[in-house]
């Protein structure tokens, strides 16, 4: 079972937005994204721990589309892309499962539930709803590297997928978003999955880090989407556009892990997973499986499942993201 990036920050900031009246503006969440999003997993991985406690939860578009979607809805998808699968086939670029709808489809979703979503409530349907478009890119840039593209060759879709995520925003605005927030990518070349499997014998091919350097491409995607925030930031002064962070506060956990409390001999290391070091990542045995146990302390762990981070990294982020200083501005500054 695999727990997810944003799902889970979702869950830890539903508490200080989705009580509405004194304490926060919003009153509801409307996410975007792959399984970084996917509350479904979220809910499964962490109802034991977090359900009991009351703590709401954004309700996932496909698992029941009757749903009571009031306080928000989910139409995340494990494996989406952010760029349609139709131009990643007509580049020949290998599209393996659970690579699945992709972000344009997610707004089709949402563009079809939205009369439902504002019976009644006018022009200001979305006033008070927080949208998140989640960390997309990363199965995109799977896809290139499993269909042999070179770095350069990678490097050069990351234009189109930005355009992809800027366009989504644009749609949202369109369809009365005023707060929005566009997370980064995360430190693609870091995790043990994209380590395994592309594991390279020559020592220049990773970082000081042990990550690998042919996934830089990332940091390229996020330096033009800060750009691209700020153009959508002028063009639509009325809405508030949050930019959030994955990317530098993982190279953070990787740079100083014992100063926010992980083990730093296990930062690329898979905490539930099998197949033993150097990753102890393999993809045939996921997280969840029978026989496959997580490691002797979570907490200390940085790696989940090879492919999303521990609950311990989730709640550093989502302080980030609330307080500052991954999220500019601030959610909670915004909230209040």
């Amino acid at each position: 079972m695999r727990t997810s990036h944003t799902a889970f920050l979702v869950l830890i900031i539903l508490p200080y937005l989705g009580t509405g009246g004194a304490q926060s503006k919003f009153t509801s969440i409307i996410s975007f994204g792959d399984s970084y999003t996917d509350t479904a997993t979220a809910v499964l991985c962490w109802t034991s721990s977090r359900m009991l406690l009351g703590l709401p939860f954004v309700p996932p578009y496909l698992a029941d589309r009757k749903a009571n979607f009031s306080g928000g809805v989910d139409f995340a998808v494990v494996g989406a892309p952010a760029l349609n699968l139709t131009y990643l086939q007509g580049q020949n670029m290998t599209v393996n499962p659970p690579i699945n709808s992709s972000l344009d489809d997610q707004l089709v979703w949402f563009e079809k539930l939205k009369p439902s979503l504002c019976k009644g409530q006018g022009a200001n349907c979305f006033g008070s709803t927080l949208f998140v478009m989640g960390a997309l890119g990363t199965n995109d840039h799977f896809s290139f590297l499993s269909s042999n593209r070179t770095v350069e060759q990678a490097r050069a879709y990351v234009p189109t997928i930005v355009d992809s995520i800027s366009r989504g925003v644009e749609r949202l605005i369109q369809h009365g978003a005023k707060y929005v927030v566009v997370a980064d990518m995360v430190p693609f070349g870091c995790l043990p999955i994209v380590l395994t499997l592309f594991a390279s014998k020559d020592k220049a091919d990773y970082d000081r880090y042990g990550c690998l350097k042919l996934a830089k491409a990332p940091q390229y995607q996020n330096y033009l989407l800060r750009q691209r925030i700020k153009v959508l930031q002028n063009k639509y002064p009325s809405t508030m556009i949050i930019s959030a962070e994955y990317y530098r506060p993982i190279i953070s956990f990787l740079h100083m892990p014992t100063h926010f409390g992980f083990n730093s001999s296990t930062t690329l290391l898979t905490c539930c997973g099998a197949g033993g070091p150097p990753y102890n990542f393999d993809s045939s045995t996921f997280c969840g499986l029978p026989g496959v146990m997580a490691c002797a302390r979570p907490s200390e762990a940085l790696q989940w499942d090879g492919v999303h981070l521990t609950e311990a990294a989730y709640r550093l982020i989502a302080d980030g993201w609330l307080h500052g200083p991954y999220a500019d501005p601030p959610i909670l500054h915004v909230a209040h």
